[in-house]
């Protein structure tokens, strides 16, 4: 009895550790990063790309990055605030985090939310599935390990666009004309 209750409790810490970013924040993510414009907003577009690059970089190249990184990362003073969430009986069930720039008080900025979501998916180590279409060149979030189109109208672009295609489409093509006419009666148009 003892060794399950044990079992259980590993269970139980595994399962603490897991971060949770709803899809439609993950969404709105995407769309934020698609459409910075401002230069905070490539700031923060500029910092999920050195994240990514990070994990092609070999050992021998890491503390150097790490330091460049979070010199860059130091730019960034903002405090937490936290806020309950509560449910029909005014119990708190979850909580809120609310990141702050300056004195307390002010409002909360805006680029510290995607900079928030960023650093939970690193945390969940769920980053690398932040990616450029290969395609359009667009940010999605990839459902799946292997996704690298955000649609499927650029993975049917990308696919219509290579040689092997082409030439698979002209023969078809090439067949597909010379079936029609063979079966027209010669002299009738």
């Amino acid at each position: 009895m003892l060794e399950k209750t044990h079992r259980q409790q590993l269970d139980l810490r595994k399962s603490v550790g897991i971060i949770a970013v709803p899809e439609e924040l993950l969404f709105g993510l995407v769309s934020y990063l698609n459409k910075a414009k401002a230069p905070k907003d490539k700031q923060i577009v500029g910092l999920v790309e050195r994240l990514l690059a990070l994990e092609e970089i070999d050992a021998k190249k890491m503390d150097r990055a790490l330091d460049e990184l979070n010199r860059y990362l130091r730019r960034y003073r903002f405090r937490p605030l936290v806020t309950p969430w509560y449910d029909a009986n005014e119990h708190p069930t979850r909580w809120f985090v609310h990141w702050y720039s300056g004195r307390p008080g002010r409002m909360p900025i805006g680029k510290f939310g995607p900079l928030d979501m960023i650093f939970d998916l690193a945390r969940a180590g769920q980053l690398n599935r932040l990616r450029h279409c290969n395609h359009c060149r667009n940010w999605l979030y990839a459902r799946s390990r292997h996704q690298i189109f955000c649609s499927t109208r650029c993975q049917q672009k990308q696919f219509t666009a290579t040689e092997a295609f082409k030439a698979h489409r002209r023969q078809y093509m090439r067949d597909r004309y010379r079936q029609q006419f063979s079966k027209r009666e010669p002299g009738k148009d």
